[in-house]
């Protein structure tokens, strides 16, 4: 079966073993697959990916039941709790650059026993006639996980669901900045008490996203008091780039190298930016600043500066323990053994509580403010490596709730801030992947001064890393894609036929009950793109529940591919 095949209707090829456990697969077309096998007792097996070569037959396989498994119980049930009988279920395992996929026997009761290996993560994607389609993350594998399908939305939700958005979406003039805000007024009242305004994206490469980004946050700036933007980018990284915003230090173009957002419209806002904190009239200055905390030697490099000045004896000892953290490619660190994965980690936390030990006499070498920023370093190298060793599922959008809240009270009181991240990141509610998103985390210490913004697209262009493994010339790294208008009947196509090419919708404003109402609450297919892509057809759409994860929604009809800088 093709290994990207995982929210589409892509063909697969399902074969049953004979009586000796033996499979035969017609020949394949040249390309690389995946392959999987479900047992008659649940058991779910995966191989590396195949390469299929022209003029060559693929070598025999074989699929090993492991010796350490665990096995758990899933049931698909409706609305009500009642299992849905003959409901068919698709086993995920992540993977990169794709993921691989088993398909057990559909299920006559709604229920089925699963055996998978101890390692891996995993999702479940359920599918029954008459109902949404659905994928859910399996948190803890070996507990029982309950999926729960919707009846789909009829006709009539559909249609009052378009009646709503035609009467309460606000038209936007343009995504671009420069053209005033008389259009963007409305969102004065509705985000009046709101201190993080968070800003998805369907896409992490589309020019009118981070245009309406741009304009949005100059809104905010000059009528809301805001003045904290906040990237889904490493967080010592990202230190340059602030300090270019507040003092003019360095070159933008070449600090956004090796960013996702090294685009010409993010440079703009950068600019933007700076221009604003020029001006001696605006006494509270912008800061740029990153909440992630992935592989990251600028961190490693902070801490060890920093120790240089306060604590010498430590620097050498130190510098040698992360090494392989100072690399420029985080491969050869990640190919490392588990076991030295987690000495390091011993090494961080140990000089973390060195730091708290050491706090008065390192203060007074430095400052609390020098103090406060090393710690912080320190802190999402920690992250990076609890993350990395798995010690909490969903890590990382933990890590950077954590990163903005301190970002919120570092930055002083009544601080208000703008985090920028994929609609996946932003959600205030669970994703296909992720129980708990960084939204979710913000939702539970923030409440209502949180406002999450998706964003969606009915159809267009985009650029994004191709991951094909041999792409033809000219389709190497980051290269424009497009995808073709969402199915009818999605929150793309709804969103549509609201009548604007640019669209802000408040969800916060939708009554709690009637038709419209229950087309809002349900799961509905939509745009989800991220960083990579593919040309030999990856999955470009997603689903979700857009009123349980998004305050409110920014939408464009047709999209550009973002202007990567020279």
């Amino acid at each position: 079966m093709p290994a990207w095949n995982l929210r589409t209707d892509a063909p697969v090829a399902l074969v049953r073993s004979g009586p000796r456990g033996t499979f035969e697969l017609r020949p394949l077309a040249p390309g690389r697959y995946g392959l999987s096998a479900v047992t008659p007792r649940g058991g779910v097996l995966f191989t590396e990916r195949i390469e299929v070569k022209a003029g060559e037959s693929g070598a025999p396989r074989v699929l090993r039941v492991p010796e350490e498994r665990i096995s758990w119980e899933a049931t698909v049930v409706d609305e009500a709790g009642a299992p849905i009988p003959g409901v068919e279920l698709r086993v995920v395992r992540a993977g990169m650059p794709y993921d691989d996929v088993a398909f057990p026997s559909a299920s006559s009761s709604g229920r089925f026993h699963l055996e998978t290996a101890r390692d891996g993560t995993y999702s479940l994607i359920a599918s029954a006639p008459g109902f949404t389609t659905r994928m859910q993350q399996v948190a803890r594998p070996g507990e029982p996980v309950v999926v729960a399908l919707e009846r789909v939305a009829d006709e009539s939700m559909r249609q009052a669901a378009v009646a709503w958005l035609t009467q309460n979406a606000l038209m936007l003039q343009s995504a671009e900045a420069g053209h005033g805000f008389e259009d963007m007024v409305p969102l004065q009242p509705v985000l009046r008490d709101v201190r993080v305004v968070a800003l998805g994206e369907a896409t992490h490469g589309t020019r009118e996203f981070f245009q309406l980004k741009h304009r949005l946050f100059e809104f905010l700036v000059t009528r809301m008091g805001f003045t904290v933007m906040a990237f889904e980018s490493n967080f010592a990284e990202m230190l340059a780039l602030d300090d270019y915003v507040l003092t003019g230090r360095g070159d933008p173009v070449q600090l956004l190298k090796g960013e996702t957002w090294d685009t010409q419209e993010v440079l703009e806002l950068v600019r933007w930016m700076r221009r604003y904190n020029e001006n001696p009239s605006h006494t509270k200055k912008l800061r740029l600043q990153g909440v992630d905390m992935q592989y990251s030697p600028a961190a490693v490099a902070h801490v060890v500066a920093y120790l240089s000045k306060v604590d010498p004896s430590q620097v050498a000892p130190i510098q040698t323990s992360l090494a392989p953290l100072t690399e420029r490619n985080a491969g050869a660190f990640l190919r490392l053994p588990r076991e030295r994965h987690q000495e390091i980690r011993q090494v961080l936390d140990t000089l973390a509580e060195r730091f708290e030990r050491e706090r008065e006499p390192y203060t007074r070498q430095s400052s609390p403010e020098a103090w406060t920023l090393a710690r912080q370093n320190l802190r999402v190298l920690r992250q990076y490596l609890g993350h990395l060793l798995r010690e909490e599922n969903g890590g990382r959008d933990r890590a950077m709730a954590e990163n903005l809240l301190w970002l919120l009270e570092w930055n002083g009181p009544g601080t208000k801030a703008v985090v920028w991240a994929h609609n996946g990141h932003v959600k205030r509610g669970s994703g296909e992947w992720l129980d708990m998103p960084m939204g979710r985390h913000l939702a539970k210490a923030l409440g209502q001064q949180l406002y999450v913004f998706g964003f969606a697209f009915r159809q267009g262009a985009f650029q994004a890393f191709n991951m094909d493994p041999n792409p033809p010339p000219g389709r190497k790294g980051m290269v424009e894609f497009s995808v073709t208008p969402s199915p009818e009947g999605s929150l793309d196509d709804v969103l549509a036929r609201a009548g604007g090419p640019l669209l802000a919708v408040d969800l916060r404003a939708l009554p709690r009950s009637g038709p419209a109402y229950e087309w809002w609450r349900r799961t509905q297919p939509t745009h989800d793109i991220g960083f990579i892509y593919s040309d030999q057809g990856y999955p470009a759409v997603g689903s979700v529940r857009a009123l349980e994860c998004y305050d409110g929604l920014l939408f464009v009809e047709r999209t550009t591919r973002a202007r990567p800088n020279p």
